[in-house]
């Protein structure tokens, strides 16, 4: 059997990072992403923070912050002139711009709605937007009613022949004011979008991307636009250096995933062919009758561990010998609903030792040892093995555990795949520099501008509170995170139809070791793996579909998990 030739000189690509400064980008042109990446991240100081494969946090947030105060300065000042414009303007004229307004809003909603989905809205800004967007629709109404009533007054005979006794004449001023307002409207909405495509076609793009200020500036007020409301996160901001910080894990340490939800492993996005087994511990056949030597999970752990980074040596085994560079580390997995239910426990103090304060980024083996032998219900250990692939575009995690009596091995094995970020704040990239793309979307944001003045009233008065925790009591969502900033941006399939077979050949590859050594490591201890061969099948062919929660013997799924059908763009394979 040949073997491929040893890798020579530079066989593995550099990881190109590009998932911060695309995030960056979306920050300024998505607001539901900004709102959320600062809500999930600032506004709880008491939130466990997940990581995020490849993303410079620090950076990304301080654009969040800088995008929102941005739209709430453009909102307030686009509000003042909407009243102006509401006073002089004609009652007919605002009918016409609001029905215009309301058609052309309608259609880009339902292109939103098709491309993907919306995230909540905070409550209380929503509802002062629809109530100052109702009043400003009744005074329309009243006005263009009033309009009505004199020209039907007027054609009936009821007035005297001279126009000018039936109907007020049109005031200068008033067109005037209404003239300048309406421009005024239309250069607040141009500036703002001549400031976020500066933004995205030369603040990030590859080549000038910088998360610190630099000695120059790539245009005008560059940093001023970009600084913009950090003062008043200052103190949250300061949690998240920009400092690119991508060290591997401590030895010595485990990390904490404390979550809010139903998905444990924050930050690794979907899982991907979950997948457990529960094994007899038997002698072989040939020591029937005698004892079993016996065995400590750390030494089956680091068995495993061991054997899995050894997968990488090839680099025909992996594209862009990407397997070379497998992640892995311990990580302790928290509810944090069940971490409020235990909050004195003695074990709840390592992990929250002040309830003021988010929980330990990180505990020392001391505590992982422990639950290795002894895990509870709210609090797990888990082996974490990680791909970074396609420049960090795609993200195979993947988390073991065991379980361990006299009689019987349990192992559970769950793969998570972080897919690509939305296509369309990838799209910087191929933005040109002078366009007259800025000039257009003002244009439509004029016409579309009456319909906004609810969202945009929301926006300029908008708040954002922590939540609301009655003296002595403690509210889970306070401590545990939901989403990652690459969650918040991720889209739910791959792009291309070589991401979902390199999907699948990570998956397939580590699981196939992973077999292979915990087959190896029980024939080395004296026990049989008749049975665990059995199951080792089942759960490697290709033909089964994983679609239940069990599927045959003792393997079992977690949740619905499926064999071969991630999606890929619009379609599936």
């Amino acid at each position: 059997m040949s073997t491929p030739a040893p890798a020579k000189g530079k066989d593995s690509p550099q990881l190109r990072d590009d998932t911060t400064r695309f995030l960056c980008g979306a920050a300024h042109r998505d607001e539901e992403f900004a709102d959320s990446a600062i809500r999930e991240y600032l506004v709880e100081a008491t939130r466990s923070i997940p990581r995020s494969p490849g993303v410079n946090s620090g950076a990304v947030l301080r654009e969040a912050v800088a995008a929102r105060t941005r739209r709430k300065v453009r909102d307030a000042v686009l509000l003042v002139l909407a009243v102006v414009a509401l006073f002089a303007a004609s009652g007919t004229l605002l009918v016409g711009w609001l029905v215009v307004a309301s058609i052309a809003a309608l259609g880009a909603g339902a292109r939103m709605a098709f491309t993907r989905p919306r995230r909540v809205t905070p409550r209380g800004p929503a509802v002062l937007g629809s109530i100052a967007g109702a009043i400003a629709l009744f005074f329309v109404l009243y006005k263009f009613i009033e309009e009505l009533g004199s020209s039907s007054n007027y054609s009936s005979g009821y007035c005297r022949p001279r126009y000018e006794d039936c109907v007020e004449e049109s005031s200068g001023a008033g067109v005037a004011f209404l003239i300048i307002a309406v421009v005024l409207v239309f250069a607040v909405l141009l500036a703002d979008r001549i400031v976020t495509w500066l933004l995205v076609t030369k603040s990030f793009r590859r080549a000038g991307f910088r998360t610190s200020r630099g000695e120059r500036e790539l245009w005008r007020n560059e940093w001023a636009v970009r600084g913009l409301g950090h003062s008043s996160y200052a103190e949250a901001l300061a949690l998240y250096p920009v400092e690119d910080n991508d060290e591997p894990d401590d030895a010595d340490e485990a990390q904490v995933i404390v979550y809010h939800g139903y998905r444990p492993f924050v930050g690794s996005g979907t899982m991907f062919e979950p997948w457990s087994m529960a094994l007899p511990l038997k002698p072989a056949e040939e020591k029937a009758g005698a004892s079993l030597p016996g065995f400590a999970l750390p030494e089956l752990y680091d068995r495993i561990t061991s054997e899995l980074v050894k997968t990488g040596r090839s680099p025909s085994l992996s594209p862009g010998h990407r397997l070379r560079h497998l992640k892995t580390g311990d990580r302790v997995v928290i509810s944090s609903v069940e971490l409020i239910d235990h909050i004195d426990d003695a074990e709840a103090r390592i992990v929250l030792p002040d309830k003021d304060h988010s929980p330990e980024s990180a505990v020392a083996r001391s505590v992982v040892d422990g639950l290795i032998a002894r895990p509870m219900e709210w609090m797990r250990y888990f082996r974490s093995f990680q791909v970074e692939t396609w420049d960090r575009d795609v993200v195979v995690s993947a988390y073991l555990t065991f379980g361990l009596d006299d009689e019987m091995l349990y192992v559970e094995w769950t793969p998570c795949i972080l897919h690509p970020i939305h296509s369309e704040h990838r799209t910087i990239d191929v933005l040109p520099e002078q366009s007259l793309r800025p000039f257009v979307d003002a244009i439509v944001d004029l016409l579309k501008f009456p319909a906004s003045i609810p969202k945009r009233f929301a926006t300029a008065v908008g708040w954002m509170t922590p939540i609301q925790q009655a003296e002595g009591t403690y509210v889970a969502e306070r401590y545990g995170a939901s989403n990652s900033l690459r969650e918040l941006a991720s889209r739910s399939q791959v792009d291309n139809y070589f991401q979902l077979t390199d999907v699948e050949r990570y998956v397939k590859v580590l699981e196939s070791r992973l077999l292979r050594t915990l087959g190896e490591f029980l024939e080395s201890k004296g026990i049989s793996v008749t049975e665990f061969m059995e199951q080792a099948m089942q759960v490697t062919s290709n033909n089964v579909h994983i679609t239940g929660p069990v599927i045959s013997s003792n393997i079992g799924t977690s949740g619905k998990a499926r064999t071969g059908k991630a999606s890929v763009g619009g379609g599936s394979s």
